[in-house]
């Protein structure tokens, strides 16, 4: 009975501890007094915790820069799924593009939280962690979107698909819990 309940209680609890932890990142160490390396000795890390809002001096990462957003959803199994993907923002929410039935789409039509990573391209020891949840799907504009990230990423007007039959999907998503590290 204790093994079967034990296993029970870790297949719910372990899912949402792994993305948690993922999430956070070290910017949840952080804010229990334990520092980040910083090449050369510099300055201390400025850490930044709020509840759904991109705090201004994080606004290039989503904006301007050519960063890549590590999104993690959960697999059926409670386990996290991590793709880095093309991503914008439309000054409120998220936005990413896949395709319809690979396996972060599944995952996120079944369920809709998800944890984001960005990584600053210019300087590995500043990023931004989103907790976050999907709150539109739509298929509605999604060429177009996608074409607008080839744009931004690889400088091509239309982005080109491995396959004539691939549905193109956008995926809305909310921050609820933003950290960063700068």
């Amino acid at each position: 009975m204790t093994s079967i309940a034990s296993r029970a209680i870790r297949q719910a609890v372990l899912p949402v501890a792994l993305l948690g932890l993922f999430a956070c990142g070290c910017a949840c160490f952080g804010h229990h007094g334990v520092q980040a390396a910083t090449p050369g000795g510099g300055h201390s890390p400025q850490h930044v915790a709020t509840r759904g809002t991109i705090p201004p001096e994080f606004l290039d990462l989503v904006t301007r820069k050519k960063a890549f957003v590590n999104l993690a959803t959960v697999l059926p199994n409670g386990s996290p799924q991590v793709t880095p993907v093309w991503f914008d923002f439309d000054g409120k929410y998220i936005r990413v593009n896949s395709a319809r039935g690979r396996v972060k789409d599944k995952n996120m039509r079944r369920d809709p939280r998800v944890a984001l990573s960005i990584l600053d391209p210019d300087n590995p020891y500043r990023y931004l962690s989103i907790r976050g949840r999907v709150i539109k799907i739509t298929e509605t504009g999604a060429v177009e979107h996608i074409n607008g990230l080839a744009r931004k990423y690889r400088g091509m007007d239309i982005y080109r698909s491995p396959r004539p039959d691939e549905v193109r999907v956008i995926y809305v998503i909310e921050p609820r819990r933003v950290a960063g590290q700068s």
